[in-house]
């Protein structure tokens, strides 16, 4: 149960920073900085998909 708790906060962290990222760089008009936050936003969605949501069943 703690590893699958680690997990999530990780795959949370991911997309929260790269939410993060997209927001400040679209403000100041980065749009490649805000395109790798997206990217890694994504990532961070899919690291929960694989090893948070399918781990469990």
């Amino acid at each position: 149960m703690e590893r699958r708790r680690l997990n999530t906060l990780v795959g949370l962290a991911m997309v929260g920073v790269g939410a993060l990222q997209t927001g400040v760089y679209a403000l100041q008009s980065e749009w490649t900085p805000a395109a790798l936050g997206v990217l890694y936003a994504v990532v961070g969605v899919a690291y929960l998909w694989v090893h948070v949501y399918t781990a469990g069943q």
